[in-house]
């Protein structure tokens, strides 16, 4: 009898524990959720480990652009939103869709009324191709506002990018020959880390043209 009893415990023990464990699997699949369109998000640069956080900062004296660009060591610590991202198709794909590796993208910075990620003129920076800053235009020259969202990896495998991925981001100016966003030197913007401009190599140094998507909380 008492042996019977004893299987019978274990028996719920197990089921107990079966149950417990499916709540903490789904909350670990939603802590690295999958990107969509109409999410805001965070780039945190990979140089040295953390190279700051897209950054918008200070007018911009290129012709047609609002503000510079450039990271900064803690997001959003400058101005309500100035290192929030909101990520939109720039093919048709509707909010709320996946976003997969290789889509063509626009980042629009949600510091004030909002304003696109782009190329701007070229660079005078050591190995950089073309400056970059906001404009209000969502493209102010054929593909400058325009960019292929690539993932280093994921997991699972399956195309799609999720938060915590390493990403690389190609501007479309020229047939996608815009460069790839890049830090590069350190800025004398006030309160700014890296200057940030395309380079014509996924990572010109270690890490300086990975993003980490992180969401904006």
């Amino acid at each position: 009898m008492k042996q019977r009893v004893a299987v019978g415990a274990a028996a719920a023990f197990t089921v107990a524990s079966a149950a417990l464990a499916a709540p903490t699997t789904a909350a670990g699949a939603a802590a690295r959720s999958d990107l969509t369109y109409g999410s805001n998000i965070l780039l945190q640069n990979q140089y040295g480990g953390d190279g700051g956080y897209l950054d918008t900062n200070g007018r911009s004296t290129q012709p047609g652009a609002t503000y510079n660009v450039s990271t900064n060591q803690t997001p959003n610590s400058r101005g309500p939103a100035t290192s929030v991202w909101k990520v939109v198709s720039a093919t048709g794909k509707t909010n709320g869709t996946r976003v997969t590796s290789g889509d063509v993208v626009y980042l629009i910075n949600q510091y004030g009324s909002g304003t696109y990620l782009d190329t701007n003129g070229h660079s005078t920076q050591e190995g950089a191709k073309y400056k970059v800053s906001t404009t209000v235009t969502k493209d102010r020259g054929p593909g400058t506002g325009k960019w292929h969202i690539f993932a280093k990896t994921s997991s699972p495998r399956d195309g799609h990018i999720r938060t915590d991925d390493i990403v690389r981001l190609l501007n479309d100016y020229g047939s996608a020959n815009g460069g790839f966003l890049d830090t590069n030197g350190h800025s004398t913007q006030q309160g700014a880390k890296y200057e940030v401009s395309t380079s014509h190599y996924t990572d010109r140094g270690t890490g300086t043209g990975s993003w980490k998507v992180l969401p904006a909380t």
